[in-house]
């Protein structure tokens, strides 16, 4: 999955000087852009536009079950806009993921929520959309707006302390979401505002706390935010070693399994196919890469970090959001503790 770190150029942002010993001297020097908004000093009253009731997960998760919800909820629209505008090719005739993972997420969520039709280059936007009874998982669609607007250059990480290098900042607008809930700075261009906030990832111009185990999905290198030493992470794997379900334990034994019938099959293609050949010991270490990809996916598609393993139910409203990074991660940790004895799964 590409990240949003080439520059945006050709744009120019305007400001203001500040007056010397100011509280805006202190933000410039900062790197901190304004959003042309007031700031309130101490506890927030927020207004009808600021309210955001998505950004806690359970509420936003309680607010659409399995076609029981009686009303839209009000990220969905702003999520569906937000894609067509912002994925490759003609929207009035097809999106194209052009084989980049956050785009093929974005066509994968269009065609989630009803407004296209799948195809191998991308998404035919349909003639008569729906917006279906059960929606995709909220964390779902939040991660696949992020993965969007990072490789699309409309969302850029920034420096944080203790990140691993400074990068160029040349070409680059100033962060304007400021460093909070674990999260650090970040450029969020103005397109790409409304989508946030809707999806209660933003708000007065600093990241909310719902956001940050979205932003662990993307796991911006700017930050170093080493997630897998947090609790929730931990307490996460415990569970998931603790409570996994008879299906997806079978699966996981499947996979962990290289047969030598296997490695042997593989190595005839080998013989026959190659002029030279791998070894039967090289061709095991290719077949346990496949078998770790495998797991990854297994992860991705029926694991999250809130609920743990998702029901087969539940896994119909969640998105295929293959090398998510914090999945992928688990997936190591789940590894070292539930299959000590195959140490390629923990790599």
């Amino acid at each position: 999955m590409g990240k949003a770190g080439r520059p945006r150029n050709g744009r120019t942002v305007k400001s203001k000087t500040a007056l010397p010993g100011s509280l805006g001297e202190v933000l410039d020097n900062a790197g901190f852009t304004s959003l042309g908004r007031r700031i309130v000093v101490g506890r927030p009253k927020y207004d009808d536009e600021e309210r955001q009731p998505t950004t806690a997960p359970q509420f936003a998760e309680s607010e659409h079950c399995f076609g029981n919800q009686t009303t839209t909820p009000m990220w969905i629209a702003p999520v569906i806009e937000f894609l067509a505008d912002n994925l490759p090719g003609d929207p009035s005739v097809e999106w194209e993921h052009l084989f980049i993972t956050a785009y093929e997420v974005g066509c994968e969520v269009l065609t989630a929520l009803g407004q296209a039709r799948s195809t191998l280059g991308g998404a035919i936007p349909l003639a008569e959309p729906e917006t279906p009874e059960a929606l995709p998982r909220w964390d779902d669609l939040a991660t696949a707006v992020v993965w969007v607007a990072a490789q699309s250059n409309l969302l850029g990480y920034r420096h944080f302390a203790g990140s691993r290098g400074q990068p160029n900042q040349r070409g680059r607008f100033r962060p304007n979401i400021r460093a909070s809930h674990g999260c650090g700075p970040a450029y969020l261009a103005p397109e790409a505002f409304a989508v946030f906030r809707s999806l209660g990832l933003v708000i007065d111009g600093r990241w909310t706390e719902a956001a940050e185990t979205i932003l662990w999905r993307d796991d911006p290198s700017e930050w170093a935010i080493d997630f897998t030493e947090d609790e929730r992470f931990t307490q996460a794997c415990i569970s998931a070693v603790k409570c996994v379900p008879p299906d997806i334990a079978a699966e996981i034994e499947t996979i962990a399994l290289v047969t030598d019938d296997e490695v042997s099959a593989r190595y005839a293609l080998e013989v026959q196919h190659r002029p030279e050949p791998r070894t039967k010991g090289e061709i095991r270490v290719l077949m346990e890469s496949f078998h770790r990809g495998d797991l990854d996916a297994l992860f991705c598609r029926r694991w999250r970090l809130q609920d743990g393993w998702l029901s087969p139910t539940e896994v119909k409203r969640s998105l295929p959001l293959l090398y998510d990074p914090l999945a992928m991660e688990m997936r190591r940790a789940f590894a070292a503790r539930y299959l000590p004895h195959h140490r390629f799964l923990s790599k």
